[in-house]
């Protein structure tokens, strides 16, 4: 498989500390990637880095073999690199469906006039952003609360919803920062499921972070270890899980990994 995202020499420090260092890392098209390491490993900097949230010391990167190094956010998401966030308070105060409806804004078409005036194109814009907004809550599982203030949906709904609103700008690239932080087990096999329909179902490449170890290993195609800072190792689950580095630093010597 080709590399989708390539990361070179990436660091990013904050003064004398080495947040990220020299980390070369591939993200390649079609495959589940998960990036793991202990609190404070720089993996939600790195995704920073990748996305455009943060700007790298020295290093680069790119996506589908563009320079994207320092780019804004809002370009790379353009480009088809959307990431989520921990934080699941967005639209708080709004519907589901219409959270979603507006996670589609960026690709409208339709001019102000257009807009103002209601024309034709505006009206099948409407009603195409409606029909891809029910198809992305059904596939989300959330469908049953469309109608719900996003507020006042559980929390393991919030999370889905944090999923429905990065496919909804319609990535190339998905990243998720934990997504099954707060899950209970049945939230949880759940996301295991949506997450494997994004893939072979969508099409759309994964790269998650996430310290559940049992879902990162059961889904993963390959890991990668950051540990301060720096990519400790690489490889499949099954290797990655069994390596003595990897336990010493990050799963301890009493993790069993269910793998063969």
């Amino acid at each position: 498989m080709d590399a989708l995202l390539e990361a070179r020499s990436l660091s990013i420090h904050f003064g004398g500390l080495k947040a990220v260092e020299n980390v070369d890392l591939d993200v390649r098209e079609g495959e589940i990637m998960s990036l793991i390491g202990p609190n404070g490993a720089g993996k939600t900097t790195f995704f920073n880095l990748v996305s455009g949230f943060l700007k790298p010391t020295s290093g680069t990167v790119k996506f589908m073999g563009k320079d994207i190094t320092g780019m804004e956010p809002h370009e790379t998401a353009r480009l088809g690199l959307v990431r989520t966030f921990q934080k699941t308070n967005i639209f708080a105060d709004v519907t589901v469906a219409d959270s979603i409806r507006i996670g589609f804004g960026q690709h409208r078409h339709a001019g102000l006039i257009g807009i103002l005036g209601n024309s034709a194109s505006v009206r099948r814009e409407n009603a195409d952003v409606h029909e891809k907004a029910e198809e992305i809550m059904k596939f989300c599982a959330l469908y049953d609360w469309k109608d719900y203030l996003v507020k006042n949906i559980p929390y393991g709904k919030q999370r889905m919803l944090s999923v429905a609103l990065a496919l909804a700008t319609s990535p190339k690239l998905l990243l998720l920062d934990e997504p099954a932080t707060g899950l209970n087990p049945t939230e949880t096999k759940e996301l295991i499921d949506i997450i494997f329909n994004i893939r072979n179902k969508l099409k759309i490449t994964v790269f998650l972070i996430e310290h559940n170890m049992n879902l990162v290993v059961s889904i993963s195609d390959r890991l990668a270890v950051l540990c301060y800072g720096e990519k400790l190792t690489e490889g499949i689950p099954s290797e990655v899980a069994k390596d003595p580095r990897v336990i010493e630093a990050y799963l301890g010597r009493g993790f069993q990994p269910n793998v063969s």
